[in-house]
């Protein structure tokens, strides 16, 4: 017999906060449009794991390693067995860069740190007797591949899996699809569409029910527009609430009918491993010559400009000035912190039965997580994307060769993605 408990903490920030997701954006928050929670499940059946969903971008590996020394202190669930994951909204509170101290509010983040601890504590006293199940569903029309021409390939799976106990019930959704309906005109706080899923299907299901969502590989997958104009800043039809609520809706009610084919057994095994794996940093250029790069770009977009030149011009060079400066950037950066060639990166993989959450901390290409679902030995296979810690995009080998947005920003060699898909299928085979 395993015991479980749900929980759901409000991890709210204030009104005025600096917003993280996009460096287009030009204000703090203006607003809340809809709240922001961390969503809590606990379950014990041989070993005892956490897996907590929050609204947020990411969140960094200090605040993971903090979260997990003092929840593990209060609850005795080991360090590895507890997987926060971020459904990744852009329209939520700026976390990820807590060295820059004019827009990251450390006061809000050691609140978070304890209001997250605190909810998986309380889960931790209220575990009880339950039962789970395990399904998937399909749906189509919200996640589209923004590299492209076709939209494909995409990952249309939708998981769920029910946790039943005498007083509650938990909802646990993996669905893969960057959280960006809103854009970066938007300055109202929102969980974006995973908020409208989870809020409807809470309100359908009732009283002591908490549904909570997981993103997956969705690292070139999005609802539909340039990564680059986005980027930019560029105003792009369709990101409003009224179409966050659609696509959230429409998600629901794919879970919602799944819910009702699942038969939940006690039957269930629980374990958990993690693991260190090392992934090679990609070359940068010299501070020198990457400064003198966006300075020439900036210098033929200026010049571009000044000509009255031709629309589509004008926003090539925009986005050749935009990779210029997310190559400076990196460069300032590795130099700041280190001349590393490799980074350590945790993968973490959780055993619940005939599923298993496999846990990146980052931006796994589609491409990627299909090829570890086709090859794993479970059943059900769930990548749990911007999971304990944010390392950025993890892109194809092909996505390096064509370039853009991703392969730009993305830190590592292009061969990364052949070392995650090697370790975490040996790591998920020694939990089958």
């Amino acid at each position: 017999m395993i015991k479980a408990a749900l929980n759901r903490v409000n991890i709210t920030p204030y009104i005025r906060c600096p917003l993280g997701g996009y460096a287009a954006r030009k204000d703090v928050s203006q607003g809340i449009h809809d709240d922001l929670y961390a969503r809590i499940l606990i379950i014990e059946g041989g070993e005892s794991v956490a897996v907590v969903a929050v609204d947020l971008l990411g969140l960094p590996f200090s605040v993971v390693k903090e979260i997990r020394q003092a929840a593990t202190h209060v609850t005795g669930i080991p360090r590895g067995n507890i997987m926060l994951a971020a459904t990744h909204t852009h329209s939520g509170p700026n976390i990820l860069k807590l060295e820059d101290t004019h827009s990251v509010d450390h006061c809000y983040i050691t609140t978070l740190i304890k209001d997250i601890v605190g909810g998986v504590y309380a889960g931790w006293k209220q575990r009880e007797n339950a039962e789970i199940g395990i399904r998937r569903g399909c749906v189509e029309g919200i996640g589209v591949n923004r590299r492209s021409p076709d939209g494909i390939p995409i990952d249309p799976e939708v998981g769920v899996m029910k946790l039943e106990s005498q007083n509650s019930m938990g909802i646990l959704i993996n669905y893969t699809c960057h959280a960006v309906v809103l854009g970066p005109d938007n300055l109202l706080i929102s969980a974006d569409y995973p908020g409208v899923t989870t809020r409807f299907i809470e309100r359908v299901k009732g009283e002591g029910v908490v549904a909570m969502f997981t993103n997956g590989a969705a690292g070139d997958i999005n609802t539909g527009h340039s990564a680059e104009l986005s980027a930019l800043g560029e105003k792009i039809p369709g990101r409003t609430f009224e179409r966050a609520e659609k696509l959230g809706t429409m998600l629901a009610g794919e879970v919602l009918k799944v819910l009702e084919t699942i038969e939940p057994s006690s039957n269930i095994s629980i374990a958990a491993r993690t693991k260190e794996v090392s992934l090679p940093l990609k070359p940068l250029p010299s501070l020198k010559e990457a400064e003198a790069s966006a300075k020439e770009k900036e210098r033929a977009l200026n010049e571009l400009t000044r000509k009255g030149a031709p629309a589509e011009l004008i926003t090539k060079a925009k986005i050749e000035k935009l990779y210029a400066d997310i190559l400076l950037k990196q460069v300032y950066e590795r130099n700041k912190s280190s001349h590393d060639v490799v980074k350590r990166v945790e993968l973490q993989a959780i055993r619940i039965g005939d599923c298993a959450l496999l846990a990146f901390p980052g931006e796994l290409f589609v491409e990627i997580g299909l090829e570890i679902k086709a090859k794993s030995p479970f059943k059900y296979t769930y990548i749990v994307g911007y999971a304990n810690g944010y390392v950025g995009y993890v892109p194809t080998k092909q996505a390096f060769e064509e370039g853009g947005y991703e392969a730009v920003t993305a830190q590592f060699v292009p061969e990364a993605s052949d070392i995650v898909v090697e370790e975490s299928l040996a790591l998920l085979n020694s939990l089958a």
